[in-house]
């Protein structure tokens, strides 16, 4: 019993639903195929019981009136009429061939007092044997029943007609319907009252199985319609857990032919509201964050092959020109050439480690508050302190975000340090908020960007001024990284040149914490 859950689990998807909804309408087709059997079945005896009543008040009235009973004219039920005396005064269908049916038949009703039929009284009797005293008469030499008649209507074949019912009725349990019916004497003919009339008892005895005959029909085809139905609905429930699981089929094939160089593909999205439209979605954008931390990943290598190597040239070739000629190097000389070098690379590799790292929503530091306006006017009076020509003219008293206030730190300024780069005479800083949303806008006086360098200055490794030396123009990375921490704040950097004043503009905008806007 154990194992049959783990050999559930194991079968299919598909084949575990088709089994539960197999078994689930056996169950309920089984128990409605019960109820109507046995509704149609009590139905049937309630039908063949009073038609026995009505059976055995017309006979009475017949009797009552003198006739002969010749028995029930539709369908041969056996009756036995009993005078109180105890003689058979009338038998058909069988009953004059079992032996003792007197003495095993109920008790007779009270006799009516003034009225020629008493009330019909319902019982139960057990028959008895056939009374076999001419078997010859009755049977074949080796035993068996001789044949019914086919037309022959003969005193001798009813004799044989009665003997074969006699059978089908011998021990068995019947319902009998008891009549007590007073005969007059003008209409008597065995007296047994002293005025000359008669009283005797009117059996009606109900075949047995006659009731279950006429429910029969029903079994057969409800005993072979209810399995047959139940793999109906298990059929119909694995073609319809096959076809809702096409998509699942669809995403599986889908993910096993994506790899490292066609990470741009996506698996489709059924137009179903339902779990495996969620399930594609999530497959989606989790794809989506795998193709950005490759690509990053790619980037990183390339820019770190490309950016490194000239440094790293430049410093081998000072250190082995020292060593190969001491005499003609000036040792100071060449150790600050190395250290700045050093200090080039160090940074570089910096940057490009920033731009390569991937997201960490679960860092603590990514959800901190930080006042922007008060990061702002901190970074603007460092900058004014070491002489460049940076200003703060608007700002709220607060402007909160929720991120790293590291990141957004170096954001600032990063756009700063290419504000004083490019600036001619004047850096201006303006803050600003609706509530929901804080930007910041950093604007330098110096030559304007073209419109088609607007996003181009984001690029990483662009210098827009190739006259620029690379200490004075910096990495080319300063803008990317700066775009990029934005992105990860959910926040936008752009850059715009002449509106409203002459020089080029960054202008930062990010969200606030929502908690903050209410």
């Amino acid at each position: 019993m154990s194992r049959t859950p783990a050999l559930f689990r194991r079968l299919p998807g598909q084949a575990r639903i088709a089994l539960v909804a197999g078994v689930t309408a056996l169950v309920l087709f089984g128990a409605g195929a019960w109820w109507l059997f046995r509704h149609v079945r009590a139905d049937a005896y309630r039908t063949t019981y009073n038609r026995a009543y009505e059976l055995s008040v017309q006979l009475a009235d017949q009797a009552a009136a003198g006739k002969e009973i010749l028995g029930d004219p539709l369908r041969g039920w056996p009756l036995i009429e009993i005078d109180r005396a105890g003689r058979t005064v009338a038998a058909a269908g069988g009953t004059q061939d079992l032996a003792g049916l007197p003495a095993l038949l109920p008790p007779p009703p009270a006799p009516p007092p003034r009225r020629a039929t008493g009330g019909t009284q319902r019982g139960t009797v057990h028959v008895g044997a056939v009374d076999e005293r001419d078997h010859d008469r009755f049977h074949r030499p080796d035993g068996t029943l001789k044949p019914p008649p086919v037309s022959d209507t003969s005193a001798e074949q009813k004799a044989l007609i009665a003997h074969r019912q006699a059978h089908v009725l011998a021990h068995s349990t019947m319902t009998v319907f008891a009549t007590a019916v007073h005969t007059p004497a003008d209409a008597c003919r065995l007296p047994t009252e002293a005025d000359g009339s008669c009283r005797s008892t009117l059996y009606v005895l109900v075949p047995p199985g006659d009731a279950e005959r006429a429910a029969a029909p029903l079994r057969t085809p409800l005993t072979a319609g209810v399995p047959l139905a139940a793999l109906l609905v298990a059929a119909l429930a694995w073609t319809a857990a096959r076809r809702s699981l096409r998509p699942v089929e669809a995403i599986r094939r889908e993910v096993a032919e994506i790899t490292d160089t066609s990470l741009d593909r996506r698996v489709p999205v059924p137009d179903a509201r339902d779990p495996v439209r969620r399930l594609a979605l999530t497959t989606n954008t989790t794809l989506d964050r795998l193709e950005t931390a490759v690509e990053r990943q790619r980037r990183f290598v390339a820019d770190a092959s490309h950016e490194l190597r000239s440094p790293v040239a430049a410093l081998r070739y000072e250190l082995e020109t020292a060593l190969a000629h001491p005499e003609t190097v000036d040792a100071h000389e060449t150790l600050r050439h190395a250290l700045t070098a050093t200090r080039r690379v160090q940074a570089l590799t910096e940057d490009l480690l920033l731009l390569a790292r991937p997201d960490r929503p679960d860092d603590p530091a990514a959800h901190s508050l930080v006042d922007l306006a008060g990061l702002a006017a901190e970074l603007v009076h460092e900058y004014h302190h070491r002489g460049h020509p940076v200003s703060l003219r608007t700002a709220p008293d607060r402007a909160p975000v929720r991120g790293d206030g590291a990141q957004l730190h170096r954001l600032l300024r990063n756009l700063l340090d290419n504000a004083v780069r490019h600036a001619r005479t004047a850096v201006v800083v303006d803050v600003t908020t609706d509530g929901r949303t804080h930007t910041v806008t950093v604007h330098n006086d110096g030559t304007p960007l073209a419109p088609d360098a607007y996003e181009l200055v984001f690029e990483r490794f662009t210098r827009l001024d190739e006259a620029r030396t690379r200490d004075a123009g910096g990495s080319g990375l300063g803008l990317a990284i700066a775009r990029d921490i934005a992105e990860r704040h959910h926040g936008t950097l752009t850059a715009r040149s002449g509106h409203p004043r002459p020089g080029t503009t960054f202008t930062l905008t990010l969200p606030g914490p929502p908690d903050t806007a209410r």
